[in-house]
């Protein structure tokens, strides 16, 4: 039973894990052909991604797209890992 749950539980993680890749990669290469350059740190402030907006009024909804996929990705995977330890620590 346990190696059944750790199995399914890994594989639902490496699943997850390509399609975020996936997607991500999608996102970049489209921001990449459009020549639109910010750093990572840049999604993370509001008022550093008003000026990118600004700088690239063409391509908000790419950007703001981007920027929520990157944002609720990285919460996915927060709260992943805890639910993997949980479980963890409830089956050992």
């Amino acid at each position: 039973m346990k190696i059944a749950l750790l199995l399914a539980i890994f594989s639902v993680f490496i699943l997850f894990n390509l399609y975020i890749r996936i997607k991500t990669l999608r996102f970049y290469r489209e921001l990449v052909q459009k020549k639109i350059q910010f750093n990572f740190k840049d999604l993370f402030s509001k008022e550093k991604w008003e000026v990118i907006l600004k700088r690239y009024p063409a391509e908000n909804d790419i950007l703001n797209r981007f920027r929520v996929h990157i944002l609720n990705t990285g919460a996915l995977f927060l709260s992943t890992i805890l639910f993997v330890l949980f479980l963890l620590f409830i089956f050992s």
